[in-house]
């Protein structure tokens, strides 16, 4: 099978402009495409953005969202729209948007699995696009699993904006929504996929003993910041932000993996909110991690994807953007270490999240401060035996 793929990108201010940039790009090499990714910075119209894509890919499915950047290169771009186009006979594809995510979660996921499934497409990849800010995401991906199953594998991020934690967008062709969740469902291409943080646990372990959604109220029993700030020595409500990006919490599986969750904010009342749902009663660590830590993770999990593939077409990462934040410029170094893996001539397209969807093993999980990358290619890599 021949499959051809297309990136463009543009940071014209204008929405429409930056629409024909764009697709000028990726269609010259992709031809007409039977899947469109689309990704914006939060500065647009995203209607008018929509309108212009659909006009341009005619019959293409669109799944896409705004998000905190989109990585070119070695560069972050925070006003851009960029678009991957992908074309090949062999291709299936289905797209799903459902709203009011943050209403009922569970059964948004459950309603985006259940359209992908009406299109008789029983394998291939799942591309999963959440409102970031939406209530109880974690929640969503799992009712989108207990649909779907483990026939298929699932990869994608959360919507974001630059920064202002105020209002996300999603879209498919079908339209623009925020507080919801778009997927694209994606058979006859294969894909690998892998993900990874590099943090690792300090200090006693901490039990959460009162928590309702994101916000967590008492650690060990005790109010949550009280405990937090002790088991760091001693910190201060002033520089709370300071030591929350460097100090996330880790919560093992049976396999040790460490599901990462983010600290974001510390109430007066010494509660401390969450980028994510973190529930009651679950036992972890807080983390740390030095930068080549989080540098040389992104190699590897590079290396795991590539390792799954033949014949590798495109790539696609989506990344974290507190780990953006908290590198600052060694996020260079990040992205150098995943395009030394994958090679300068493979077409990539990157996106900062805010939160990521993805699986140790085979379970989709909504993850904080990791990088998940997708490498498609024209085969599956074989398995050695003994």
């Amino acid at each position: 099978m021949s499959f051809k793929v297309g990136i463009g990108y543009s940071t014209q201010k204008e929405g429409q402009r930056a629409v024909e940039e764009a697709l000028a790009q990726a269609l010259e090499v992709s031809g007409e495409p039977v899947l469109t990714f689309l990704f914006t910075s939060d500065s647009y119209d995203h209607e008018e953005v929509l309108r212009g894509v659909r006009t341009g890919v005619k019959g293409s499915r669109i799944a896409g969202f705004c998000c905190g950047g989109l990585i070119v290169g070695r560069k972050v771009l925070t006003q851009a729209v960029a678009v991957l186009t992908l074309s090949g006979e062999g291709l299936r594809v289905a797209t799903s948007l459902k709203g009011e995510l943050s209403r009922d979660p569970r059964r948004t996921g459950q309603l985006v699995g259940e359209e992908l499934l009406e299109s008789g497409i029983d394998k291939g990849t799942v591309f999963v696009f959440p409102d970031g800010f939406s209530t109880n995401v974690a929640e969503a991906i799992r009712g989108l699993y207990e649909v779907m199953g483990p026939r298929f594998r699932f990869a994608g991020g959360g919507a974001g904006d630059n920064l202002k934690f105020f209002r996300t967008y999603q879209f498919t062709e079908k339209g623009v929504l925020s507080d919801a969740m778009a997927a694209a469902l994606l058979d006859g291409l294969p894909i690998g996929l892998a993900i990874g943080h590099g943090w690792k646990p300090i200090g006693d372990i901490l039990v959460i003993t009162r928590a309702q959604g994101k916000r967590v109220f008492e650690i060990n029993g005790e109010n949550a910041f009280t405990a937090y700030s002790r088991h760091l020595g001693g910190i201060s409500m002033e520089n709370f932000a300071q030591f929350a990006m460097r100090h996330p919490l880790g919560f093992p599986d049976l396999s040790g993996n460490f599901l990462i969750r983010d600290p974001l904010l510390a109430h007066p009342d010494g509660s401390i909110e969450f980028v994510s749902e973190v529930p009651e009663r679950a036992v972890g660590y807080i983390m740390s991690c030095e930068p080549q830590d989080l540098i040389q993770t992104a190699k590897v999990v590079a290396e795991r994807a590539l390792g799954q593939v033949r014949g590798p077409l495109f790539v696609m990462v989506f990344d974290c953007i507190s780990r953006y934040l908290l590198m600052g410029e060694a996020f260079q170094q990040e992205l150098g270490a995943i395009g030394q893996v994958l090679g300068a001539g493979l077409p990539m397209m990157g996106i900062l999240t805010f939160g990521e969807v993805g699986s140790f093993f085979d379970v989709p999980l909504f993850h904080n401060k990791t990088v998940l990358v997708a490498v498609a290619g024209k085969g599956h890599e074989e398995t050695p035996v003994g």
